[in-house]
């Protein structure tokens, strides 16, 4: 199925159509390739350009409500990151009494890189105030 509709079926042959060919046992299938071609990301693909330019890695951890999923706390990362923040990944999770009852802390590794020049300790921190502003929108803060 792709989207829901039949792309196909795939089944057992008929005993009595088996023993016409001599055949212990076997199967069928037919695949019908225009909906698995229009379901497919092909054309799509996208260049990044190699940059010789350093990456500025950082670790952050948030603090937010054990309830706020790992991906929402990542997209406001990424948003308060702006265009020089390239990933953020979450690598751990965290709970316990430092984070009080009904929160965790949640680590996430983040790479800043520009195209043009090698980034600043400056220039990094300012997106770092721009992180913290975005995930106090969800509730959460940035732990030092």
């Amino acid at each position: 199925m792709v989207d829901g509709e039949d792309a196909g079926w795939v089944g057992e042959i008929h005993p009595l159509v088996c023993r016409e060919w001599d055949l212990e046992s076997a199967s069928g299938f037919e695949v019908d390739l225009a909906p698995l071609v229009a379901a497919s990301p092909v054309g799509e693909e996208s260049y990044e350009d190699v940059i010789s330019y350093p990456a500025v890695h950082q670790d952050v951890a948030v603090v937010v409500d054990e309830s706020i999923a790992a991906a929402d706390v990542r997209s406001a990362v990424l948003a308060g990151g702006g265009e020089l923040l390239g990933s953020a990944e979450v690598f751990d999770v965290f709970r316990g009494q430092q984070v009080g009852e009904g929160r965790k802390s949640l680590a996430l590794r983040l790479s800043f890189r520009s195209s043009d020049r090698t980034l600043t300790d400056e220039e990094v921190a300012e997106q770092r105030k721009s992180i913290d502003a975005s995930v106090e929108k969800i509730g959460g803060s940035l732990r030092e």
